[in-house]
């Protein structure tokens, strides 16, 4: 499988980079700076702004699926939303159907009345509208798309023992590896389960 991967530089992104490569899949990674990623076998990176259409549409075109981990680096930015606003159109232009996004627990039906929402929501609010937004945009377009909504990030290693489900309630112990959040958005791409629907990933036990 052809993979168009946005946010490949970042904690989840490099994971699904490794992970792609290591199924035999051919990568495609865009990024602003194609030295944070070591010349590989199947992997191939273009340097370029992800506002930029010109950019985005290099990458998708031929792909199998698209899948996105972005996440803001600088408070304040919205670069979710504008990767949306470019990644989907060309999607459409080159006849890409699948899309799977990273976002966060406490978005739009997530978003549930009690301590854990509106805490998350003050501490990171521009993130957490950010991803809102990109979520709505995602599902207004035409793809086959699939949102995953992790628990509180954290490093360590793939364990591959992980809960999921579109009702899964997470509380402020929930964590979940890189590692694991990245294994469990390419197995998307393998199955319908989720497609048209925001799933939550968290730990087994809190």
């Amino acid at each position: 499988m052809y993979l168009a991967i946005f946010g490949g530089t970042g904690h989840t992104g490099r994971h699904l980079v490794d992970r792609a490569l290591g199924h035999g899949h051919r990568v495609t990674v865009l990024a602003r700076d194609a030295t944070k990623l070591p010349i590989r076998e199947h992997l191939h990176v273009i340097e370029g702004d992800i506002r930029s259409a010109e950019a985005v549409a290099r990458t998708v075109a031929g792909a199998d699926a698209v899948i996105s981990a972005l996440g803001q680096r600088r408070w304040g930015t919205t670069v979710c939303t504008d990767a949306m606003r470019t990644v989907l159109p060309a999607m459409a232009a080159h006849g890409v159907r699948r899309l799977v996004a990273l976002s966060n627990y406490g978005t739009a039906d997530s978003r549930r009345p009690g301590v854990y929402a509106t805490t998350v929501w003050i501490a990171i609010r521009s993130i957490m509208r950010d991803k809102e937004r990109m979520e709505e945009l995602i599902r207004g377009g035409d793809t086959e798309w699939t949102i995953v909504r992790p628990a509180a990030l954290t490093d360590g290693p793939r364990t591959a023992r992980y809960r999921t489900g579109t009702d899964l309630r997470l509380t402020f112990r929930s964590r979940v590896t890189y590692a694991d959040v990245a294994d469990f958005m390419l197995a998307q791409l393998d199955t319908d389960e989720y497609v048209h629907r925001a799933v939550a990933i968290g730990p087994v036990r809190d």
